[in-house]
């Protein structure tokens, strides 16, 4: 497969997940899969994909794009809880890649996201300050082919394997984010053995 059809199918996996460029205000709830990767990502308070951390509902000073971040509402009936009671983001990279390097790294990304959404310059549409609290759990999650310079990054992040080899996962205590990695085979897989009604409305080949 060419690079151009490399890159199709990671956007045409984004796409599949969440439209590309559009928020959780332009699509309908019928037109997301987030089951794919999480049933629970269907209950949230806003979700951007593919648009610039300056977005309208909460605004960072930066011009990068995540792919998909989703920030939850804080839990009902609790008192003074935090704006965002947890924040998720998602990140694909092109299948069969192997060129990741310590300027490319992706896990590296991440982290700088997170570091951004807990730096204290997150702003409302009103342009008001918006508290992300430092223990605010953020769980991120890498989709890409677990080819060798991916895993001697996920080596140097001190990641562990999962038990079924097929992705990484691990905790970084200093930035309070849960980063799993998993390959494009595992995302279909799992999600297939815990939504199989779901594949065959979307008329997915069974393996």
């Amino acid at each position: 497969m060419g690079s151009s059809g490399k890159y199709q199918l990671e956007n045409s996996v984004h796409q599949l997940i969440f439209p590309l460029r559009k928020t959780s205000d332009d699509v309908r709830p019928d037109q997301m899969n987030l089951w794919i990767l999480d049933e629970k990502l269907a209950y949230h308070y806003y979700l951007a994909s593919d648009i610039r951390f300056d977005m309208q509902e909460v605004s960072l000073p930066s011009s990068d794009r995540p792919d998909i971040v989703i920030f939850s509402g804080p839990a009902a009936f609790v008192n003074e809880a935090p704006p965002f009671s947890s924040v998720v983001l998602i990140e694909f990279k092109r299948p069969m890649r192997d060129d990741y390097t310590d300027e490319e790294n992706p896990i590296a990304q991440i982290y700088r996201y997170v570091e951004l959404i807990k730096s204290g310059e997150a702003k409302d549409r009103g342009g008001r300050p918006i508290t992300i609290k430092s223990e605010t759990p953020i769980y991120a999650y890498l989709i890409c082919d677990l080819t060798p310079s991916l895993a001697r990054q996920a080596k140097f992040a001190s990641l562990a394997l999962t038990p079924d080899g097929l992705g990484y996962f691990g905790f970084n205590p200093q930035l309070g984010v849960l980063v799993e990695i998993m390959s494009f085979d595992k995302l279909v897989s799992d999600a297939e053995r815990r939504n199989a009604a779901h594949f065959d409305q979307l008329n997915f080949p069974r393996s």
